[in-house]
């Protein structure tokens, strides 16, 4: 190498030096201030969380989540929408805003890098970049919604990790699509549509009540507890299937199959196939091939008790209820 390239790499070396030791000073002086330098700030256990806040006059009708790998929690109450994005390096992600609707996206592909400007991505300089954390720690997306949103749609796609929902009493259509991990939906209620599609992952409710439920599992597990419906279509290829439903709930119609499991409903066996039809508009067409098919009535919500936790018990819980079918009408039971 000749000495003119060697100096000039020396030269290159000493100013990425300073700057890295002036970024690390100005972060020092910028926090003893109060002051945030960086797109995200590190919290108290070394992660990196980038804040989007929401102005008060911005209107959003749709979130869209498309993430490779991450735990996604959305949670309603929230006075201000906000979104939290925690362990993503700058530029592993892109957010847009259009139409009312914002998307995420984090999985970046080869046509987003040559359309790079038109991703949504801003370089806001070399600091963000060099900022300390734990991009290596497990990755969350944070969004929270008031309980008077205006959003009507949200839709996860999301390669591995769990979603979990929480804390909501709208109208709002909620679509889950995991490959590999769960689902949990705590303290729910819409008079819409959860559609919940999972490679290897369960399905979680409690204390929830939608107006149709269509959920397809292809290795896991559907457990619902303190749970009220209108239209219930499940299907799965390898499953349990466990509904525990409120006193209130009204009587419906059902289709239910379990081929090679045992069908339980309010603690009488039905066999392999039971079907029956009531005249209330409600009905529940489960199909489960290699697994068992229990509904049961679920203990009511007692005033006292904290509705934020999560059951995730795969006990059916049929034999506590000897309450009789609550249908009004034709009965068809093969066992």
């Amino acid at each position: 190498m000749k000495p003119t390239s060697i100096i000039f790499l020396l030269i290159s070396l000493i100013v990425i030096l300073v700057g890295w030791l002036t970024c690390r000073s100005a972060e020092t002086r910028a926090e003893a201030d109060g002051v945030q330098i960086f797109a995200s700030a590190v919290d108290n256990e070394n992660n990196t969380v980038k804040s989007v806040a929401f102005g008060a006059d911005e209107v959003f009708n749709k979130f869209e989540l498309v993430v490779d790998e991450a735990d996604i929690i959305i949670l309603g109450g929230s006075p201000t929408p906000a979104l939290e994005l925690v362990n993503f390096e700058e530029g592993s992600y892109r957010m847009t805003t259009s139409n009312r609707s914002v998307t995420v996206d984090t999985t970046i592909d080869l046509m987003s890098i040559v359309r790079f400007w038109e991703s949504g991505f801003k370089f806001r300089g070399l600091r963000d970049y060099f900022h300390g954390g734990n991009e290596k720690a497990e990755k969350q997306i944070r969004l929270y919604l008031p309980s008077d949103s205006e959003v009507n749609v949200i839709k996860v796609t999301l390669g591995k990790g769990n979603v979990s929902v929480a804390n909501f009493d709208t109208q709002i259509d909620v679509e889950v699509n995991i490959k590999e991990g769960s689902a949990v939906f705590a303290t729910f209620e819409t008079t819409s549509m959860v559609t919940a599609e999972l490679g290897d992952g369960s399905l979680y409710m409690t204390d929830a009540s939608v107006g149709k439920l269509s959920a397809v599992i292809s290795d896991g597990n559907v457990n619902v507890n303190r749970f009220k419906f209108g239209e219930l279509d499940i299907s799965g290829d390898s499953m349990n299937v466990s509904i525990g439903l409120l006193p209130d709930m009204d009587g419906f119609s059902a289709h239910l199959a379990a081929r090679r499991g045992d069908i339980m409903v309010f603690g009488e066996s039905k066999g392999s196939e039971y079907s029956y039809e009531a005249d209330t508009g409600k009905r529940a067409i489960i199909t489960a091939p290699s697994g068992d098919i229990v509904i049961y009535e679920s203990e009511p919500l007692p005033e006292s008790e904290d509705t934020g936790g999560v059951d995730t018990d795969e006990g059916g819980g049929a034999d506590t209820n000897e309450n009789e079918n609550p249908e009004n009408g034709t009965e068809e039971n093969n066992g």
